[in-house]
């Protein structure tokens, strides 16, 4: 048992410890704010916490934020501790690091950053150039996985009797179906509409796919939910429907369209279903109730996960409202335009609500990359995104993290901007395999 004497325990506190140790570690520890207590105990494993050292067990030097109720802009002094890049170091010599890894931890894990008053980006998402990870180059790095190496290796040279818990590297496919086919099953009027579109623009090769699609000569370039499953074999995936009305930027059928509702059906049975929110929902919370509760009626399953359409999300609101529905659940954490780690951890861990300072129980599962981030954001080669997609996956297995990406069946149609592209998806699938990694959703 780890004793752990710190001045004041909030709720913060509890919620970077339970993380650390409990989750990551594996370690049996009790908190006290009871310096008496904390002095006269014996039999235990003691390490204090706070300001300054007290004298009796392994000090870590504590910063002010894991003590406070408000959001603020903070110094994160920046430093290097054994050749890894850390936040809140300080100068107290006779700490055990040189830096406060609680309060980093909780930096990054907590969203602090988003809290603050940054420029947002079109869609009124947070953008990664405000993040001290990308201002400091390490955002393709699990930087809490090391941090938390850093503090085991003084856990285990002072403690060499603690044992750690064993982790094992895991991956998630996943899959967002924005726009379920490309020509078919759409309205009259929308048919009517983007043929017309193709043809005064001269777009003909397009316009004439598009008529042999409808006159079923040709498959709809956007179906490939069978090429997937064949490729992915046995690994059960999560596919995340988009349920919202038609508009600007929701392009899926309406709910009622019956071959819509029957590919829904037929995923069910093969995959985990997650409501992917409409970009409409985003301001107008009670659609999130009704386009959870359709997709819930058609799979014919409770709907516990989802994943922000265009990654929207405005923190805490955005949580809150599918706590609010009761998704526990959530695979957003990660960015558009690069890939990487936007928490700096390559594990799932509990949304931690900064406005009310308390532990939720929405669990949030970070994605490695996005296709579109790699195709058309970065604009890498298709090999150059082969040997980006290894090096994740070889980051994640080392740390024994979660690998996700994240995939779009429109942009498995092997056209466009998107041919050859399917090498990259089937790269992905082969390092899984030579990495044997368990399945998340096992």
């Amino acid at each position: 048992m780890l004793l752990i004497y710190t001045p004041y325990i909030t709720s913060r506190i509890q919620y970077t410890m339970q993380f650390i140790f409990e989750e990551r570690l594996g370690i049996d520890y009790s908190i006290t704010s009871d310096k008496e207590y904390y002095l006269i105990n014996t039999g235990t494993l003691h390490i204090s916490y706070a300001e300054r050292d007290i004298k009796k067990g392994v000090f870590f030097s504590a910063h002010k934020i894991l003590f406070e109720n408000d959001i603020r802009e903070i110094e994160l002094h920046e430093s290097v501790c054994n050749d890894i890049t850390v936040l809140f170091a300080h100068n107290d010599k006779t700490a055990a690091l040189s830096f406060d890894v609680f309060a980093a931890v909780f930096y990054l894990l907590s969203r602090y950053e988003e809290y603050l008053n940054n420029p947002l980006d079109k869609h009124g998402n947070y953008q990664p150039g405000n993040s001290i990870l990308c201002k400091l180059k390490i955002h393709d790095i699990p930087i809490v996985e090391q941090w938390i190496e850093l503090l085991k290796n003084v856990l285990q040279k002072e403690f060499p009797e603690l044992r750690f818990k064993k982790h094992t590297a895991k991956f998630g496919l996943s899959f967002d179906v924005d726009v379920a086919f490309a020509y078919k099953n759409k309205s009259m009027l929308r048919t009517v509409g983007s043929l017309a579109r193709k043809l005064v623009t001269f777009n003909l090769s397009e316009a004439k796919n598009q008529v042999l699609t409808l006159m079923n000569r040709r498959t709809d370039m956007y179906d490939t939910y069978e090429y997937i499953f064949r490729s992915i074999q046995n690994k059960k995936p999560v596919f995340f429907f988009n349920m919202g009305g038609h508009g600007k930027f929701d392009k899926n059928p309406s709910y009622t369209n019956e071959p819509f509702r029957n590919l829904i059906k037929k995923i069910s049975d093969k995959a985990m279903i997650g409501i992917h929110p409409s970009y409409a929902s985003n301001i107008n919370t009670t659609l999130l109730a009704k386009e959870k509760s359709a997709l819930e009626q058609i799979a014919g399953n409770t709907v516990t996960a989802s994943r922000q359409h265009y990654l929207k999300l405005k923190l805490p609101g955005t949580y809150s409202n599918l706590i609010r529905n009761n998704i526990t659940k959530d695979f957003t954490q990660g960015y558009s335009s690069i890939y990487g780690f936007r928490a700096g951890t390559c594990n799932s861990f509990l949304f931690f609500d900064l406005l009310k300072n308390e532990t939720t129980n929405l669990r949030l599962y970070p994605f490695a990359y996005m296709d579109v981030t790699l195709n058309n954001y970065l604009q890498l080669t298709i090999e150059e995104a082969k040997k980006t997609v290894s090096k994740l996956i070889d980051t994640i297995y080392y740390y024994n993290g979660i690998f996700i990406p994240l995939w779009h069946n429109s942009t498995l149609c092997n056209c466009f901007e998107w041919k050859g592209w399917l090498q990259v998806f089937e790269h992905t699938l082969k390092e899984i395999d030579n990495k044997s990694m368990k399945n998340l959703f096992d």
